[in-house]
């Protein structure tokens, strides 16, 4: 059992700037001088070169094929999303933005996938240091205009060496039955409805491979590459190595929605557009990620499902706030962690964007109603931050080209839940018509929630803030229940969640903090920095020494670390 990759941080060199809310568009006045600048002029003042809107990158609306509603007509990036902007470092590559005919240079996505390949551990790929990253980003939150700027990076989650073990001999649906799907099916089709039928579920993950239980093309779309950009659709190349996931993809996306005499999902009726956004779920890049939730929200998803995870990041919060303001239930998963040696293991905190309150973190829950978590193999995290779970490890995954395997991690949980809001939201379509794109997405969330069994041996508590919940650290509400949650009509006038950030509380609560300074972009910087660090460095409870290694030379001497 051995360490095959640790944990790291890889810049691409691009920048993404949020701009204030009293800037209108690129032409922005000056807080303290009447002349205007633009954003050219705004990076050149920092050091870097303006690339323009981050949602340049998002690919024209293609919808197609797909039965919607008429009260949920498609949606456009607009409003909020014309603050975000890209710049560049003089010299970086910029393999998170490039275009078709651009090669992938410097230290980009696609430069960190290729280090993984060949069965050998990743070397860090070639691209420009985290002190001149963190440079420009202080030099950039000094300009009067700019909300935050944020790097874009590949956050490299540790994987261990670990062989599969031998799955228990369960029917290939004991998932379904364990949270009453046959029972929320025959409910559906005694009200005339077919399971998921009139809904799109954003799927990011690593793409789709042909398989027989993949959804027709009547209700899979081809969908887009975000990690590769001169791929035409969201197919999976498969590729292999240390680090990869090839099939993930098609996994979570049949677990979504197969309809196959030999390999049944749950929303059999509901369409699906993947994105790829990554070819591992073990390296998640910012940009792909970002923009993956904005393409979905952009082509009319009211669900997204989302088996994968990392950084603290503000883009995806914001991504977050932009599609939860939308009408989209957002679904993630917690994450996995894996024994290391002796008492290690990597980080066991529930990832980013599952953490966010916007978002339902989904854990894993075994077949024996226990914990997700063993000695010796790949296991769940868990934590106050899960709302609910769902079935895992040894749940059937359809395995390219034809095959099935025992699938495992939260990955499998997560588009069960995903699944289940897509047949509540089918089902009520009707009295839904006249609901807030806010009080829609509450609606199922409550529906989802109150239907949760408290199950397994762990107490449940009630919820300070609604006692008529109940909730414990490794579950949340409890385990997905289909038929309860369907049974739940929609009720309106709910509170929306707070809008989603990331928390500074963190490091805090930690003991770790910054020495003495004026209040401004500089502290700013640091804070988002040391946040960065400690996920990376995935100590729980951090301190100085072990956070020393992951951030920038010019913290490191602020801070008076080793």
């Amino acid at each position: 059992m051995k360490a095959v990759m640790t944990p790291g941080v890889h810049y691409t060199g691009e920048i993404h700037v949020k701009l204030r809310e009293s800037a209108p568009g690129v032409r922005l006045a000056m807080a303290h001088t009447p002349r205007r600048r633009t954003l050219t002029a705004i990076a050149r003042s920092a050091g870097v070169r303006a690339l323009g809107s981050l949602v340049d990158a998002l690919p024209a609306p293609t919808h197609r094929g797909t039965k919607l509603s008429a009260e949920l007509p498609l949606v456009q990036p607009g409003g909020e999303l014309a603050r975000w902007h890209t710049v560049q470092l003089p010299g970086a590559g910029g393999g998170g933005s490039k275009s078709k005919s651009s090669p992938s240079q410097g230290g980009g996505p696609q430069r960190a996938a290729m280090s993984l390949r060949g069965g050998v551990a990743p070397t860090a790929p070639v691209g420009p240091s985290a002190d001149d990253v963190w440079g420009a980003v202080r030099a950039l939150m000094e300009q009067p205009e700019v909300e935050y700027a944020e790097p874009d990076a590949v956050m490299v989650h540790p994987t261990a060496d670990l062989p599969d073990p031998q799955g228990k001999n369960l029917p290939r649906d004991w998932h379904l039955r364990a949270i009453r799907v046959p029972q929320a099916w025959r409910l559906l089709e005694k009200a005339g409805r077919r399971p998921g039928e009139g809904i799109l579920i954003g799927h990011l993950d690593t793409g789709w491979a042909a398989h027989p239980a993949l959804p027709g093309p009547d209700r899979l779309l081809p969908g887009v590459d975000l990690w590769d950009r001169h791929r035409i659709d969201a197919r999976d190349p498969l590729e292999t190595g240390v680090g990869f996931s090839p099939g993930h993809g098609t996994a979570t996306l049949c677990l979504l929605a197969a309809n196959h005499e030999e390999y049944q999902g749950m929303a059999t009726y509901a369409s699906v557009l993947p994105v790829r956004v990554s070819p591992s779920v073990v390296h998640v890049g910012t940009h792909s990620l970002a923009l993956g939730i904005l393409h979905c929200v952009s082509q009319g998803a009211q669900v997204i499902s989302i088996s994968l995870g990392g950084l603290p990041s503000r883009l995806w919060a914001d991504a977050v706030n932009h599609a939860y303001e939308q009408g989209v239930v957002l679904c993630a998963a917690a994450g996995n962690h894996f024994p290391l040696g002796g008492s290690l293991r990597t980080p066991t905190s529930v990832v980013y964007p599952a953490r966010f309150r916007r978002v339902l973190g989904v854990s894993g829950i075994t077949q024996g109603l226990k914990r997700y978590r063993f000695n010796d193999r790949m296991s769940g995290n868990d934590g106050p931050e899960v709302d609910l779970c769902a079935p895992t490890p040894d749940v059937l995954w359809a395995s390219p080209p034809k095959g099935y395997r025992l699938g495992r991690g939260t990955s499998t949980a997560t588009p069960q839940v995903a699944a289940a809001a897509a047949l509540w939201l089918s089902l009520h379509r009707q009295a839904l018509e006249d609901f807030s794109p806010i009080e829609r997405v509450e609606a199922c969330r409550r529906a989802l929630l109150l239907g949760a069994d408290d199950v397994g041996p762990y107490p449940y508590h009630p919820r300070p803030d609604q006692p008529s919940r109940t909730y414990n650290e490794y579950f949340g509400d409890g385990r997905l229940n289909v038929e309860a949650t369907l049974r739940i009509k929609p009720v309106r006038g709910l509170q929306p969640q707070p809008r989603d950030d990331v928390s500074w509380s963190l490091l805090k609560l930690l003991g770790v903090g910054l020495p003495a300074a004026p209040a401004g972009s500089q502290v700013d910087a640091d804070q988002v920095e040391l946040l960065w660090a400690t996920h990376t460095a995935g100590v729980q409870q951090a301190v100085q020494a072990s956070i020393a290694p992951v951030v920038s030379g010019k913290l490191r001497a602020r801070l008076e670390l080793p």
